[in-house]
Formats: structure tokens, C-alpha cells, sequence
């Protein structure tokens, strides 16, 4: 009952937080029958809402320990389905209740639930795959042993890509991988259950990897978030892709990330000297506070027209920027701020914490506002009117901010071009010179491609 209650707000409170949710390989889950999902983790709390919204299927979550430590919020996290897990770091000395763990994800399955699994064990930000622990493994085949094989557990890899984890409006990507199927590992568990958990949890590995913009090398996470920056959108166009499209967007993020890692292997130094001419690149680009896409050749398409459109949009937009602000900023950055002194420096809770504190603070906010109009005029239809445009008149303001800040970033361009002309050219011969090296290196890393595709 508390699940079904609860799940709308969450689901509410994540299309408020995130810009868009965009889902691909729906179809992969199964619709009903025990199903373990095997998702990656940089982003807390986020994360099990973000799969529990995707999947179509309720799930039950794993979490750890800590979180029952309080008897009432014990209370309610077990009545949502959620299942305490005691790790070493957390609870050495309760380390033997993990039997009962284990007892209550097998009655999930059993009962054809699903469950949410997060294989990494602990959240973090990085884009990397963390070592893959055994649990989601052992769940599924200790429950399908339990029952001589006869259950049909499934593990579904769920892979979740944010634009920006932490960022208001940022999108969000979850793809779902191909079903793990437990009773194809019959004999092996029964030969060797350790081995068969063992490969089942590096099938899982492996799926994670696929279904994430994730790096091998913690290292090469600042070049790649460079590479994304100055060359994914030539590439897009180049590669006769879709800008707009979620998919095409994970798959130019995987191809650059794959030439990178071929790079590093087979060109070692001239990977290392490209990367230092990106980092100085990047550098100057900070220093003279502007954006890369304002030296990019699609620049020069902005035409006299549409210059005209963005002052209209500018002026014209200005009183509703205002109406949106004066409604929605105070609660906005007492949010913010209060999220970050939340989480203490523990970046992966900071989404959130901003969601929560957000949620609480601005139903509190709302409810002033609308008591306060409601009190002076005393109509009700025109209360409910007026509450009906706070959401859409935040939108707009946040939507109009970025349009103002683009607009500052084209005046701030100008103002260079006018007094710093040669460092100016400069900086745009140097990114050319960079592009030219990538569109090279891009045809060299196809035709290993074509030749090893034809070998």
C-alpha cells in the first residue's frame, strides 16, 4: 500500500528534477516472472528511482544496513519492499544476518517480484565500473537451486547515463541489456557453484560496460569529458547522426570512448601528445571564460533572422523571467545550498538530497503563496489558476537564464574578437589544428576497423 503511494511522488519528483528520462531496451524486460536487476550506481538514491520508473515492473530494492539503524524508518523502508544488507564496512559484526538477506530475496523471487540490485555495492560519480561483487549471483542462483531450477530468474543489466548527475534539468539515459538467464547455468552451478557464480557475474561486468559511457581508466575520464566537449557534435553531424536523438547521442559517447581506449593501446604517444594539446586548448578557453561551440564552424549559420528572433524572445520573455523568479528562486537556492551542506562533501547524494529538500521546501513554499493569494482574493477558481503557473513560469525562467547566458557568451565572444583579435585566431587556428588531428585519427581508427571486419 505505502509503495503505491509513494511511487507517483517519486516518479513526480524525478521528471521535476531531470529535464528528460529517456528509456531504450523496454522491451527486454520481462513482463512478469522473478527478474533481478543488475544496474550500475553513480548517483545514490537517484538511481533505484530512475530503474524503478524504466522497467515497468515494481521492484524491491537492496540497501545497505545503515538505513535501518532507526526503527520507524526501519519500519517503513521494509513496508516499501526495501531489503538491508550488511557489509563488512559497514556492519562487521552483523555480518551473520545476511542469511536472513538472503531468506527474503529468495521469497521475492518466488513470488515472481522483482528485485534491484546494485553489483558495484557502493555509489560514486566516476565514470567507471567498479569491481562487480557476487551478490546479484548468488541471489539468483542460490533462489533457482532452492527451487531445483525451476523459477526462471532472469538478470536484466540496467546501465543509467546522466548528462550531469548533479545538475537541475540534466537528462538522464537508462538502457537495459539482454536477460542473463540463470537456468542456462544448471550444470555449472551444480558442478561448481562458485565458478558458475563467478562467470555470471562477469557476464554481468561485461553488460554494464556495454550499456554505459564509462571508461576502463579512471585517468582518461577528464580527456574523454574534453573529447565530448569540442568533438562529439562535429562527429554527430560527420557521422550522419541524429543530434536529438538519446541513442545516437550513447553511441557516439561509446565510439569515442572505444578509438580512445585503441589509441592509448596502439599510439600511445601520440595520444599523449594529443591529449596535452586538448588540456591547453580547454585551458585557454577557461581563461578566456567563453565555450568551445562559439569557435565551432556552426556558428557562422546563425543568421541575421534569427539574431532578430532572440532579442524578441529576450525582451518579450523578460516579464514572464521575472514572474518565474520572484515565485520559485527563494526555495530553489535555499534547496541547493541546504542539499550541498547535506551531503558534506559526498557528491554522489547531492542530486537527492536536492530533490528532497526541493520536494519539501517547495510544497511548504507553494502552500504560503496560495494561502496568502487566496486570503486577499478570496476566489478560488483564480487560486487554482494561479497555482497552475508556478511550475510552468520556473521552467521558463531556468530555460530563459541559459538563453541569456548564451547570449552573454556570444556579447563576451564579440568583446574578444574586438580586443584580443590575434589570441582570438589563435585559439581558433589551434582548434582547427586539433579537429583536423581527430578527423585523422577517426579515418585511421575506421580503417582498422574495415580491416579487422575483414580478416
Amino acid at each position: 500500500m505505502l509503495y503505491h503511494l509513494l511511487r507517483p511522488i517519486a516518479i513526480t519528483g524525478i521528471n521535476l528534477f531531470y529535464n528528460s528520462i529517456s528509456v531504450e531496451n523496454q522491451d527486454r524486460v520481462p513482463k512478469k516472472g522473478p527478474v533481478i536487476f543488475a544496474a550500475n550506481h553513480p548517483n545514490t538514491m537517484m538511481d533505484p528511482l530512475i530503474v524503478a520508473a524504466s522497467c515497468g515492473r515494481r521492484v524491491s530494492f537492496l540497501a545497505k544496513s545503515t538505513l535501518f539503524l532507526n526503527s520507524i524508518v526501519s519500519r517503513l523502508l521494509s513496508m516499501i519492499g526495501i531489503i538491508p544488507v550488511y557489509r563488512k564496512s559497514d556492519a562487521k559484526d552483523d555480518m551473520h544476518k545476511n542469511e536472513e538477506m538472503f531468506s527474503a530475496t529468495y521469497r521475492h523471487l518466488e513470488r515472481n517480484h522483482g528485485l534491484l540490485i546494485f553489483p558495484e555495492g557502493a555509489s560514486t560519480p566516476e565514470r567507471i565500473i567498479h569491481k562487480i561483487k557476487t551478490g546479484a549471483a548468488r541471489i539468483g542462483l542460490g533462489a533457482e537451486e532452492k527451487n531445483d531450477f525451476l523459477l526462471n530468474v532472469q538478470i536484466v543489466p540496467a546501465g543509467i547515463n546522466y548528462s550531469a548527475s548533479t545538475k537541475f534539468r540534466s537528462d538522464v539515459h537508462c538502457r537495459f541489456g539482454r536477460p542473463i538467464k540463470l537456468m542456462d547455468y544448471k550444470e555449472k552451478y551444480q558442478k561448481d557453484n562458485w565458478l558458475a557464480v563467478e562467470e555470471v557475474t562477469n557476464q554481468i561486468r561485461k553488460a554494464l560496460e556495454k550499456l554505459t559511457t564509462t571508461v576502463s581508466d579512471k585517468a582518461d575520464e577528464d580527456i574523454l569529458k574534453s573529447l565530448e566537449s569540442i568533438y562529439k557534435k562535429e562527429l554527430t553531424v560527420n557521422l550522419g547522426m541524429d543530434k536529438k536523438s538519446k541513442s545516437d547521442d550513447f553511441n557516439i559517447s561509446k565510439g569515442i570512448i572505444k578509438a580512445l581506449e585503441w589509441f592509448s593501446k596502439n599510439k600511445p604517444k601520440w595520444t599523449l601528445d594529443m591529449k596535452q594539446s586538448i588540456y591547453n586548448y580547454i585551458s585557454m578557453l577557461d581563461r578566456l571564460n567563453i565555450r568551445d561551440d562559439f569557435l565551432s564552424t556552426g556558428q557562422s549559420k546563425i543568421t541575421f533572422f534569427r539574431r532578430i528572433q532572440s532579442w524578441l524572445f529576450l525582451i518579450i520573455g523578460f516579464p514572464i523571467f521575472v514572474y518565474g523568479v520572484i515565485i520559485n528562486y527563494l526555495p530553489y537556492k535555499i534547496s541547493g545550498h541546504l542539499a550541498v551542506w547535506a551531503v558534506k562533501g559526498n557528491i554522489a547524494d547531492i542530486s537527492s538530497k536536492k530533490m528532497l529538500i526541493g520536494l519539501g521546501f517547495f510544497v511548504f513554499w507553494y502552500s504560503l503563496l496560495l494561502l496568502l493569494f487566496h486570503s486577499t482574493s478570496f476566489d478560488l477558481i483564480w487560486t487554482i489558476l494561479f497555482f497552475a503557473t508556478f511550475i510552468p513560469a520556473g521552467n521558463f525562467s531556468l530555460y530563459y537564464f541559459r538563453k541569456a547566458k548564451n547570449y552573454q557568451q556570444h556579447i563576451r565572444f564579440l568583446t574578444i574578437f574586438y580586443q584580443k583579435r590575434i589570441l582570438l585566431y589563435e585559439l581558433i587556428e589551434k582548434r582547427l589544428s586539433i579537429i583536423n588531428e581527430l578527423n585523422r585519427a577517426k579515418d585511421d581508427y575506421f580503417a582498422q576497423l574495415d580491416k579487422k571486419d575483414n580478416n
